[in-house]
């Protein structure tokens, strides 16, 4: 569990756990101390979010001490487990140099290939593995009473797919002949794309969570999904996210982690331009709040003296939203709102773009507003509507009718 790295439960007795986090065995067998560490605090959820703090600061300390000299990690075996190993481990690994998120993401997906095909040796590996695994790690979960059926995992197998390909990329880097040979195998290998959402956000959607939000008490959500679908920005370029929070620097810190990449209210100058530098690439994008009057509606509903540092604080907290718990309240409003159940939040930006290129904007206008580097990304996000495949018939109707004259 990324949440909570280590942590290991036994049940006592009476039916109860106890929790534990446990060192890596690899790493308790090199001599790590403590291996295992009683851990207490209670099953509710502040409780469990200083578990997960906790779990974290013990997993960090046992990586760093992988690393030191003199505890490098294990020579490489053959396996693809030992070469996971190295790559989480060794100083010169992408793995290492990888933003949190991305790290947690990773390294999910490195536990699931650990756990099911560690063992094998990368110098026997053919393409018919490399597609079983792919299989695989795609299957349903088995049934349960409250799943009966549950649905494929195709993202679980791309991402775990992708991890194996980075594994043994690395392997290249460190002159394994083996690892030539699998990436050769798996260069020729082309597994199928895990189909692309095709639902969007509309005005309309927004208009009625708009609504909601206001009647149920929470107008951040509101605010926030405004600001996502009116200027195309994604979830934690508004809301923010709580990053790890390694050293003894300001900001809004809470239990050893610090918010960052929000908006926040003197993002908007004097003149309602909101300048905002997206988190994934870096480009900065300029708003004019005065062409959007949906946005300039929320903002007015918020008092002059609370319009300072974050732009979106939960209500309950006074603070930044977690995204889980954005994400929980979104969805809660947006059911009570009749917004489909298959338009998720972060549906708003898709929705954005597309309505821009239903309307005729130019791609290169759109890559601007969107944030991104190349119209090639923003087209991904364009999920056609029949505004766009009519007007291309149109004009080629046009262009017909003028030539038949």
């Amino acid at each position: 569990m990324t949440e909570f790295p280590g942590l290991k439960r036994k049940r006592n007795k009476d039916g109860t756990f106890r929790e534990y986090w446990e060192a890596r065995g690899d790493l308790a067998k090199r001599g790590f101390r403590p291996s295992s560490i009683r851990l207490h605090y209670p099953n509710t959820p502040e409780g469990r979010r200083e578990l997960s703090a906790r779990c974290k600061i013990l997993q960090a300390e046992m990586l760093a001490w992988a690393t030191r000299d003199g505890h490098a990690a294990p020579n490489y075996d053959g396996t693809l487990k030992s070469l996971s190993r190295l790559f989480q481990t060794n100083e010169d690994s992408p793995y290492l140099s990888m933003k949190w998120n991305s790290r947690e993401n990773v390294t999910k997906c490195l536990t699931i290939i650990e756990h099911t095909v560690g063992a094998r040796q990368v110098g026997k590996l053919l393409g018919p593995d490399f597609k079983s695994w792919h299989s695989k790690w795609g299957a349903p979960n088995e049934p349960t009473e409250k799943v009966s059926n549950p649905p494929a995992r195709p993202w679980r197998a791309k991402h775990c797919m992708d991890a194996v390909r980075q594994l043994i990329g690395y392997g290249v880097t460190l002159g394994y002949d083996d690892c030539f040979r699998a990436d050769t195998i798996l260069s020729k290998i082309r597994f199928k794309t895990p189909p692309a959402r095709k639902s969007i956000m509309t005005a309309a959607h927004v208009e009625a969570v708009r609504k909601t939000a206001h009647a149920e008490g929470w107008p951040s959500i509101a605010l926030a999904t405004v600001l996502q679908f009116e200027l195309a920005m994604r979830q934690k370029d508004v809301i923010g996210e709580w990053e790890p929070a390694t050293d003894a620097k300001g900001g809004i810190v809470h239990r050893e982690t610090r918010w960052a990449n929000g908006v926040v209210w003197s993002d908007i100058d004097s003149s309602m331009v909101l300048r905002k530098a997206h988190t994934k690439t870096g480009f900065e994008v300029e708003h004019d709040l005065k062409l959007h009057p949906m946005v300039l509606e929320e903002i007015a509903l918020v008092p002059l003296e609370k319009r300072v540092g974050p732009m979106i604080l939960a209500e309950t907290t006074g603070e930044p939203y977690k995204h889980r718990k954005f994400t929980e309240r979104w969805r809660k409003i947006a059911d009570k709102a009749g917004v489909p159940s298959n338009v998720w939040n972060m549906d708003a930006r898709a929705g954005a773009i597309t309505e821009a290129y239903d309307l005729g904007a130019t791609e290169t206008d759109v890559m601007k507003s969107a944030g991104h580097k190349n119209r090639q990304t923003s087209a991904r996000y364009n999920r056609g509507t029949i505004e766009q495949t009519s007007r291309v018939a149109q004009l080629r109707m046009a262009k017909r009718n003028r030539n038949g004259q």
